[in-house]
């Protein structure tokens, strides 16, 4: 099943340690949220008036108006239990019917192949960091973890995403410029592993990728009603 808790870091160069600390990042991101600052964050949801109760539940133990640490520390709670139990999770607990024969052959590809070397654990993957481009060079101008630790053994290097629902995520790569999973499963295999796939072992192992969709709560994710503004509440932007 899938779950954001699994993962060694956050972001693909790895620079938020958590879900927590990603979730810090978007509100004061220029081109997400674009909040002027953490203070801004805070006075804003300390005017809406049935926040107060809400975090105070919370977070029984601390005192004092709500903070940007609880915010993340409250989206990073409900970020862990976003789990989505898969066919393949069925398959894994003894339900041997629960893959088709494609998808099968394609688990047994992407184990021989050597996919599973990077790509393994409960997630998949998101477990470890890996060069970019470890047999043959891959054309890329980020430097990965290199930006963030300036070491040059990170250069290239970024965090193994994990599969779990991988064929509803793409566009794919850190830079989102390949569109299919037919072309990711072919670039990986010759980057990271120097193999020349056939079509079809290609279409073989995305038929297994496939199995790693999985279903979510539906109740879990339904749209909360959202506590009303406080007079002092900044009113939208409508630009």
């Amino acid at each position: 099943m899938y779950n954001a808790a699994f993962h060694i870091a956050q972001f693909w160069d790895g620079r938020a340690p958590d879900v927590e600390e990603q979730a810090k990042g978007p509100p004061l991101n220029p081109i997400e949220m674009a909040m002027p600052s953490e203070q801004a964050i805070e006075t804003v949801l300390q005017s809406i008036p049935d926040y107060g109760p809400l975090f105070r539940a919370a977070f029984p133990d601390e005192e004092g108006p709500i903070t940007y640490d609880q915010m993340a520390r409250a989206i990073g709670a409900f970020e862990r239990r976003l789990v989505t139990p898969s066919s393949f999770d069925r398959f894994q607990s003894g339900e041997l019917d629960a893959l088709s024969e494609a998808e099968v052959k394609g688990l047994g590809l992407f184990i021989d192949t050597g996919c599973i070397t990077c790509h393994n654990g409960p997630v998949l993957g998101g477990a470890m960091y890996q060069k970019l481009g470890l047999v043959h060079p891959y054309p890329t101008e980020d430097l990965g973890r290199y930006d963030v630790t300036k070491s040059e053994a990170d250069r290239y290097v970024f965090k193994v995403p994990s599969l779990r629902n991988i064929a509803k995520t793409g566009p794919y790569f850190h830079d989102g410029k390949i569109l299919t999973l037919e072309e990711v499963v072919v670039l990986m295999a010759h980057h990271q592993l120097g193999r020349e796939l056939p079509e079809a072992d290609v279409n073989a192992i995305v038929a297994f990728l496939g199995s790693l969709t999985g279903a979510i709560d539906t109740e879990y994710i339904a749209m909360p009603e959202l506590p009303a503004s406080g007079p002092s509440t900044p009113a939208p932007d409508p630009n």
